[in-house]
């Protein structure tokens, strides 16, 4: 038996115009819920951040989005642009997960990309949480589907927070909604 994914990598969670992140609604839900998740299952967190050139309005920095800040208990890397590489110690963290699996979240589809082409060969294995990816964001079907075809490629896999909790589930030897209840309210894709 796989030993379970206690990992999870959180790139740009944040709403920030300025920085050409704006997730859509549903996208924000799964990462709070994602992060909600994590944080009761005891899960190691690391958040990696770009700075932003101004201040992000008023109006963003709302109780909604404040669940994806990160804690003072989970590491943050910032950098100043959009590939992760600009952070020597994210890629020294994801060195040190090298025979990890490693859940990752994100918001901005080039830094995504970056981590997975950071951790292709000698990084730890990346799972996508799909429920987190903003695809709207993209500008066509014709974006949105090369860049699904080069990030699940370039990933060990995907998953969704209901196949998440349902693999926890079947690890613990649960049925039915234990450990969504235990989190909160179900996922978006969870089928109840």
């Amino acid at each position: 038996m796989d030993a379970p994914c206690c990992r999870l990598l959180c790139i740009d969670l944040q709403v920030d115009p300025a920085l050409g992140v704006e997730p859509d609604a549903p996208s924000i839900f799964g990462a709070r819920q994602l992060l909600a998740m994590g944080r009761r299952l005891g899960w190691t967190i690391a958040h990696a951040r770009r700075r932003s050139p101004a201040p992000a309005p008023a109006d963003l920095n709302d109780q909604r989005l404040g669940a994806m800040r990160p804690l003072m208990t989970e590491r943050v890397f910032f950098r100043s642009g959009r590939p992760i590489s600009d952070s020597p110690g994210l890629i020294s963290m994801l060195e040190g997960w090298r025979q990890e699996t490693v859940f990752v979240a994100a918001f901005d589809h080039v830094a995504l990309l970056s981590a997975l082409l950071a951790c292709y060969e000698h990084g730890p294995r990346l799972v996508l949480v799909e429920d987190v990816l903003s695809l709207e964001s993209l500008s066509g079907k014709s974006d949105a589907k090369a860049f699904r075809t080069a990030a699940w490629h370039l990933a060990g896999g995907s998953t969704t927070i209901a196949g998440i909790i349902a693999d926890a589930n079947r690890r613990l030897g649960l049925s039915g909604l234990p450990l969504a209840e235990a989190v909160g309210a179900p996922p978006r894709n969870m089928q109840v």
